[in-house]
This record gives structure tokens, sequence and C-alpha cells, in this order.
């Protein structure tokens, strides 16, 4: 009896002794990966006795009606010290003209036109290299013309040096950005739809490229075509009256309708 009591003693002895070491050490060694680094010190900053004062947000005043743009920052108000255009660099329409007769007239172009198409922008193709901010682009003499053709549902780029055609060729997935044609044919459909018709005479017409969603289980009308979003209103301040998405790859109004009040 005395042995088991003895016995009893020393192991409950024992466990008081290891909670206490356990409970004992110091906090930075209880990591997984051993004792951490001590805490960076941040040196402390006086705030301000003053607080400063928000940025006023102001406008030119310069603008159209409806449309305010706000000064900026380092903005420099002199005329004579802005930045003049590069006007080698820009096509002017009349070379637009001419580079479009040559390319529209090229055999491998219209080939790959078809019936229904849209001219769409023109624009030099800067030298291969590094060139100085806002010099020579038109030194390669190279210019590109974009187009999109309604009828393969694909747009198609030249390039051209003068007026001779270097290459056609078409650019898969890629949808450029509105052209002017793009939007006149829109308004045009619009207009003659029913739902439009004898109602958007008198306002005018705007469009806007747009790309219609996938679904999972069924795509929204248009997907993966040429589809325009198109609006009429009083001129280019009022709000839109009206509205239509046009499908130009099937030359065609998806849906059309009259704008809620917004009033």
């Amino acid at each position: 009896m005395n042995d088991r009591v003895l016995r009893c003693s020393l192991l409950l002895l024992f466990a008081t002794i290891g909670l206490g070491y356990g409970c004992s050490l110091d906090a930075g060694s209880r990591g997984p990966f051993g004792p951490e680094d001590p805490e960076t010190p941040v040196q402390k900053v006086t705030l301000p006795g003053k607080v400063p004062a928000p940025h006023v947000f102001q406008f030119t005043g310069e603008d159209i009606v409806g449309h305010h743009k706000p000064k900026m920052v380092g903005t420099v108000q002199d005329a004579g010290t802005k930045r003049a255009v590069n006007a080698p660099a820009v096509l002017t329409a009349e070379e637009v003209a001419i580079l479009r007769k040559a390319a529209e007239s090229d055999r491998r172009v219209t080939a790959l036109l078809g019936t229904r198409w849209a001219f769409i922008d023109a624009d030099r193709i800067p030298p291969i290299g590094k060139v100085s901010f806002g010099c020579c682009p038109h030194a390669t003499g190279l210019v590109r013309l974009v187009y999109y053709s309604y009828g393969q549902n694909v747009a198609l780029e030249v390039q051209m040096k003068a007026a001779n055609v270097l290459s056609a060729s078409r650019l898969e997935g890629y949808q450029p950005p509105e052209g002017q044609q793009d939007v006149q044919r829109g308004i045009e459909l619009a207009k003659a739809d029913p739902r439009l018709a004898g109602k958007v005479e008198q306002l005018q017409g705007h469009g806007l490229l747009m790309q219609p969603d996938r679904g999972f289980f069924r795509n929204d009308p248009g997907y993966a075509h040429r589809t325009i979003w198109i609006t009429f209103s009083k001129g280019q301040d009022g709000d839109p009256k009206y509205w239509a998405v046009v499908d130009l790859t099937e030359d065609k109004v998806l849906e059309a309708g009259e704008e809620p009040s917004r009033s």
C-alpha cells in the first residue's frame, strides 16, 4: 500500500514538473520554425498641425454645352506652347481616297471583300525598331487599310506602299472599331424597321459597336457577328429617344424600341 502511494506521488510530481517547464518556455520559441525575429521598430511621425485642404476639381470652361474638360495639373493654357500635330504622319482624306481606289481595284482585295463590305480606317505603319516619340512614322511609306466583309463576317487588312497593294489578309476573330459606313448602314436599317419607321426621321442617329454575350445554353442574338447599337436623339447632347440592335452581318435589325422617359 505504501509502495502504491509512493509511486502515485512520484508520477504526480513528475507531471507537475513537466507542466511547469512547458508553461515556462519563452513565447518566441513556440513557433514551428524556432524563435521569431524581434519586431521591426517603426519610427513615429508627428501629425501636421493643420489638415491639408482638398484639391478643388475645376473645369476649363472652353468646351461646348454638355461637355466639360477638367483642368489638369501642369497643363499650359498658352495656345502657342501646345504640341503641334505631326501633319506628315496623318493621312489626308485625298490620300485615303487614292489608296482606297487602288486597293478596291485589286483582285486579291475584291475576292476577300465579297459583295457586302465596309471600309473602316487607314493609317501609316510605323517603321520597325526604335523611333523617337512623334518622329517619322511616315518614313517607311507603308500604309494599312482595314475593311470588314459582312458576307465573310471577317475583318481584312490591306498593306500598301504608295498605290501598290503588298498584301491582303483576313484578321480572324478581330472586330475593329465601328467605321462611318458601319454606322450609316445601321442607321438606314433601323429607320426602315417597322418598330421605328416614322418616328426617327427628325432625330439624329448614332452608332456604337457592341459584342453580344455568349450564353451557357444559348448565345445572345448577333453573337460573333458585326453588331452595332444604334440610338436616335435630338442632336449630340440630347438623351436617346429610340434604339436598335442591328446585325450588319445578317443585314437586319434584331431588336428596336423606345427609350423610357428620364423625367
